[in-house]
């Protein structure tokens, strides 16, 4: 095999030689020239990564990537076991995505939650001994892989560019598979979201931060990506949107909480109850993302839905008004006011995705009333982007609505409950 160039090296000796032939450039050409710099490096990192495993594939060819958007539904663990060869197979387990005081137990934790035999814990924070052989080699007797969630930041500081990274990825040429949840999604992605790192007054970092410079490299698993996770129950559906349009030849795909999706070669597919978006610069029906349902299977080199493409634009469990106009005349009676969510935070229960937030209550037959100002806590997800905010509804008892929503991925309508 020809050997790979290595291009974010001769790219950093370019711009090297560059600065130094800078030194009595104005002070606004050298920042112009530094931040140009920067950004072929990162594009750099990006390109590296993309031939990992010398295959034409978006996805590794043949390895398995299952990347969770946070809940680690039985769905979701059960796949991973299956691709790792079964409750027998050799599993390495990093939790360094954690505070240190969150590490202890999480060994036992795993072995239970997954059903898995045979773990063994890889971690450190000191590159050095992530780049030695002896801590590697249980990577080279694995067949899985699991990265833990935490703060994604901590994995890229550790591992970026070591021997951990190498051995991950020689895995998946091999045939094994990676899975990982939260942090340990995001990481798997060739651009790094949130990956804002800790301070002194902040140890965990801001996570709200889309792109943070000088934590904007994954690990690549999922060359040309962006990764997000937690998007329901934190209500992060449009936030990939700023990392697409600064750059536009990545794909983005957030996660929801409850969701995940299993990569091999060019395509993927969701498992879990919940939904993935997917960002991919266009728009859909009026949104700069849509939604893909479990059981749906995506094409990563055409970016198109593959399995079923009758639902690739199919809104989330939210009744827009044309869900709305769905509710035939004789139901509508039923339902003599309107819902309009102003503000929503969804969260995962014991029972569920819930919301809490506030909206506005108006009757259908008066048009003309003063809308009343409410503060709602719902039992399922609800949403307040316009467009898609929209909810038929009715009195049900003293300060208890019921709504009309339309159920994960088709077209039936359900009732909920949302008291005020």
């Amino acid at each position: 095999m020809k050997p790979r160039q290595d291009w974010g090296a001769a790219v950093r000796v370019q711009f090297t030689a560059a600065l130094q032939g800078a030194k009595n450039m104005s002070s606004f050409s050298r920042k112009l020239i530094c931040k140009i710099s920067c950004v072929l490096l990162l594009m750099a990192c990006l390109s590296r990564a993309t031939d990992y495993d010398g295959s034409p594939t978006i996805g590794p060819a043949n390895g398995w990537l299952v990347i969770d958007g946070g809940g680690l539904p039985v769905e979701v663990r059960k796949v991973f076991v299956e691709l790792a060869g079964g409750r027998d197979a050799n599993i390495v387990l990093i939790p360094t995505a954690q505070r240190d005081e969150q590490i202890d137990g999480n060994l036992q934790s795993f072995e239970k939650g997954f059903g898995i035999a045979h773990v063994t814990l890889l971690h450190t924070r000191d590159r050095v001994r992530a780049n030695s052989e002896g801590f590697v080699e249980p990577l080279r007797h694995a067949s899985g892989v699991w990265l833990d969630g935490g703060r994604q930041w901590r994995l890229a500081d550790a591992y970026l560019g070591t021997a951990v990274e190498r051995e991950i990825k020689a895995l998946l040429t091999r045939g094994g598979v990676v899975g990982g949840s939260s942090a340990g999604a995001t990481i798997q992605g060739s651009y790094l979201v949130r990956g804002a790192s800790g301070t002194p007054g902040n140890p965990d970092g801001d996570n709200r931060i889309m792109m943070a410079r000088g934590h904007e490299t994954g690990f690549g698993l999922l060359v040309n990506s962006a990764i997000d996770q937690h998007i329901n129950a934190r209500g992060r559906e449009a936030d990939l949107d700023q990392v697409i349009r600064r750059y536009p030849k990545l794909l983005g795909i957030g996660i929801d909480q409850g969701a995940a999706i299993v990569v091999h070669g060019d395509s993927f597919k969701v498992v879990g109850g919940a939904q993935v978006a997917i960002h991919d610069g266009g728009q859909h029906e009026g949104a700069s993302y849509y939604f893909l349902s479990s059981g749906q299977t995506y094409n990563l080199r055409t970016r198109a839905v593959e399995l079923p493409t009758t639902s690739e634009s199919t809104p989330r469990n939210v009744p827009t008004s044309t869900a709305a106009s769905r509710v035939n005349t004789a139901e509508d009676s039923r339902y003599p006011l309107i819902l309009k969510v102003t503000a929503a935070r969804r969260f995962v229960g014991q029972s569920g995705t819930k919301t809490s937030g506030a909206g506005l209550l108006t009757s259908k037959a008066d048009s003309k009333s003063t809308p009343q100002d409410i503060i709602i806590e719902c039992d399922t997800g609800i949403y307040s982007r316009a467009g898609y905010n929209i909810y038929p509804a009715r009195i049900d008892h003293p300060h208890q609505l019921k709504i009309v929503v339309r159920e994960l991925g088709s077209d039936k309508m359900d009732e909920f409950t949302c008291k005020y």
